[in-house]
């Protein structure tokens, strides 16, 4: 099936009336393909088709945009850029400071939210705050009930598995101890207003869906959301090309900390 571009633009028009997202602001090829293949899970004939039946099941918007996001995810991926997190980040960003106001955008399930907060608590305690934020709702409810199978928890060290996480049943929930760090709510990275004032902001494995365009105005929106000196962590496929353009500085490899005047120890050490 190949929709003509009238019929995409239609499409598009009627989800973004309904919800605020602008798909044109994605990479045509790759959303396009995943819509439909949504299209023939539901065996509509056309886009037409396919939006009708979406509208007429009370949870049809939110099954499509539950299946538009990517929601895999795991604790403590990439281990060795957390083991930077604790080493080199977070000790540069708590000088001078007790605690920490951090961002985990398009936080998906939680998972960094969760691997960020056990790391502040074994090892800088303290009254930090985490806003994890994300357009889907369904993800949204994983992260908050912090909840996780044996895939998503198989990078986890084995001490900070035994001291947060309760297991039952090879299931593992993140404990009181964790989720008093968290804070949830919905949010369209691409439309909402941000709140100012981060120390860090991650947000991994996103981007590599949008346009180039709109990763420009994402990452600028992030960095008017920082505090001076304050970092952005992405993913391991998103390095940003023109950060210094940006407003943002080249320090380790994923880490891209907010130009100011003072001195930081690890900048530019990629």
């Amino acid at each position: 099936m190949h929709p003509k571009q009238s019929d995409w633009d239609q499409f598009y028009a009627h989800l973004k009336q309904k919800t605020g997202l602008n798909l044109h602001d994605y990479k045509q090829q790759q959303m396009q393909r995943r819509i439909l293949s949504m299209l023939e899970a539901r065996e509509a004939t056309d886009l037409t088709t396919f939006w009708k039946s979406l509208t007429a099941d009370p949870k049809g918007i939110e099954w499509f945009l539950d299946k538009m996001a990517i929601n895999t995810s795991e604790l403590y991926r990439n281990p060795e850029k957390w083991v930077e997190m604790r080493s080199t980040i977070l000790p540069s960003l708590l000088q001078g400071k007790k605690s920490l106001k951090c961002w985990s955008a398009g936080c998906s399930i939680g998972a960094e939210a969760y691997t960020l907060a056990s790391i502040l608590d074994a090892y800088f305690p303290g009254t930090h705050t985490i806003l994890c934020s994300d357009i889907d709702k369904a993800a949204l409810a994983q992260a908050r009930s912090g909840r996780y199978g044996q895939f998503e928890m198989k990078c986890v060290p084995d001490d900070i598995r035994k001291k947060y996480f309760s297991e039952q049943d090879g299931q593992f929930e993140a404990k009181p101890s964790l989720k008093k760090y968290l804070k949830f709510e919905e949010c369209n990275l691409l439309n909402d207003r941000f709140q100012t004032g981060f120390d860090l902001i991650m947000c991994r494995n996103v981007v590599i869906y949008f346009t180039e365009e709109a990763k420009n105005v994402l990452y600028e929106r992030f960095n008017e959301s920082l505090n001076p000196g304050g970092v952005l962590f992405v993913g391991c496929t998103e390095r940003i090309g023109n950060a210094r353009a940006l407003g943002l500085e080249s320090s380790l490899p994923f880490f891209y900390q907010k130009q100011n005047s003072g001195d930081q120890k690890w900048r530019n050490a990629s």
